[in-house]
């Protein structure tokens, strides 16, 4: 009987401790944005991989009835009446030889269309092109219509799940040198009989269990999840057709995945950040793998898939050891890096090096940086190509560029000559003044302690003097 009681003290008291370090576990998010586990991580996981893994069992049994559903939806869709409403297309693709092409259209409210293309055609001797606008991205149609096409880039679907073709007539600007426009006609079709993997219902239920036990569990978590789900899928396939460039033709045959996404909205600003990689490798495998940040509902969110060429099957992610917040997190993603990833039946280490690496700000008012990286991969051994996708959340957006104007027009006014320096790193940015000739009076050590000095506008040196842009009164 005394054996019994002392037991029962034992177990009372290694419960009461077990309660007390789990509600007490909870470890401030990594720089105040990525969260980690906290004592009822597991709880959480366990609740949420058996709730996902019988919904995954459900898609199973109605597996059919999904693909006619995703065949009917393979085409434009009408958009929602809310003001961030989406309906958006995207293509990237390279091959072995280094052509690379990478389009994108989102249908957005009021004739907007986010759009943008970039062709690398390495043997035309032009360089990376891009569309004029870039790196703005704000489209619009001379009139409301539900089709994939503004500013004379058009993607129309031709047979659902099967073939798209992809058009574009105008004017593109050489990366290397912005101010240099080539005449480009672009006529392709991407094709595909690969399976489609639709993140609504392939993901692996125990990645998706493990990035949403890292997060808070309330109504309002739950809340923002519903609000904020968007239907998407892909499909990786490939792309051939003719560019025209400024009358010389090139052919274009190219490896490429292809996504579709539409849902109630997308709201930019609650992106923070994700990397994105999609790949084809020199075995006929195709991957998309990488890690998103949205705090309002995944701040760790891992994502992907692979098509293994051998079965002709797609097997999700399982795990990624990609960790945002130690690569880039100040707005510049990494140029040389690896990691790795598993699926149910595999391990996969993915070696990246960036070729190019150009960047645009998404929708009129510039709420989201995106850096859209042309690759090359290793992975386990193999070669790979294809692009790397990195989003920052650009938290100046368009609003800077009035106040770029009334400085512009206060140089002007002063005879100042302004001089705007826009790094790679948005968050760099800066605003400088040059008085013309007038700091020749001024050694390099003067102009650099001018910089110091603490003026509204900055200052400039004249004969060995400091003064202020503003004059402080």
């Amino acid at each position: 009987m005394g054996f019994v009681i002392e037991l029962g003290i034992i177990s009372l008291s290694l419960l009461f401790i077990a309660t007390f370090i789990i509600k007490n576990k909870n470890p401030p998010a990594i720089l105040g944005i990525y969260q980690r586990p906290n004592g009822f991580f597991y709880f959480k996981f366990i609740f949420m991989f058996t709730i996902l893994s019988l919904k995954k069992l459900g898609h199973k049994f109605r597996k059919r009835k999904q693909m006619e559903e995703i065949t009917a939806l393979d085409r434009p869709q009408k958009l929602s009446a809310h003001p961030k409403a989406i309906d958006a297309v995207y293509f990237n693709g390279a091959n072995k030889h280094g052509d690379y092409l990478v389009v994108g259209t989102a249908r957005r409210k009021n004739k907007l269309v986010d759009g943008f293309l970039y062709l690398l055609v390495e043997s035309s001797g032009f360089g990376l092109l891009e569309t004029p606008k870039l790196p703005g991205t704000a489209l619009y149609q001379s009139e409301e219509s539900e089709e994939f096409a503004a500013e004379g880039l058009r993607i129309e679907p031709q047979v659902p799940m099967g073939k798209w073709r992809i058009s574009y007539e105008g004017k593109m600007k050489r990366f290397e040198n912005r101010k240099e426009f080539v005449d480009v006609k672009i006529e392709a079709e991407w094709s595909s009989t690969l399976p489609y993997f639709n993140f609504d219902s392939d993901m692996d239920p125990w990645a998706m269990a493990t990035s949403m036990a890292y997060e808070t569990f309330s109504r309002e978590y739950f809340q923002n999840l519903k609000a904020n789900h968007q239907t998407h899928y892909e499909q990786h396939g490939d792309i051939k057709g003719v560019a025209i460039i400024n009358g010389r033709s090139f052919s274009i045959e190219i490896n490429a995945v292809r996504d579709h996404s539409f849902g109630l909205q997308r709201e930019w600003r609650n992106f923070h950040r994700y990397g994105l990689h999609f790949v084809t490798a020199e075995n006929g495998d195709r991957f998309n793998v990488g890690k998103i940040c949205l705090p309002i509902s995944f701040s760790r969110l891992t994502i992907g898939y692979v098509y293994s060429a051998e079965d002709g099957k797609i097997h999700p992610v399982r795990s990624c050891d990609l960790e945002l917040h130690q690569h880039g997190e100040g707005g510049d993603p990494p140029e040389d890096y690896a990691f790795s990833f598993e699926t149910g039946k595999k391990r996969y280490v993915m070696q990246v090096n960036v070729v190019h690496s150009p960047h645009f700000y998404i929708s009129k008012d510039w709420e989201s940086k995106v850096v859209e990286r042309l690759c090359t991969f290793e992975i386990n051994g193999m070669k790979g190509w294809g692009a790397a996708e990195w989003q920052y959340r650009n938290v100046r957006e368009k609003k800077l560029k009035m106040k770029l104007l009334l400085i512009v027009l206060f140089a002007i006014f002063c005879g100042s000559s302004l001089q705007l320096e826009e790094k790679e790193n948005f968050r760099d940015s800066h605003i400088s003044f040059k008085r013309s000739s007038t700091t020749n009076g001024c050694s390099e050590l003067q102009i650099m302690q001018c910089k110091f000095r603490k003026c509204i506008l900055g200052a400039y040196c004249v004969n060995g003097v400091c003064k202020c842009n503003i004059p402080i009164k």
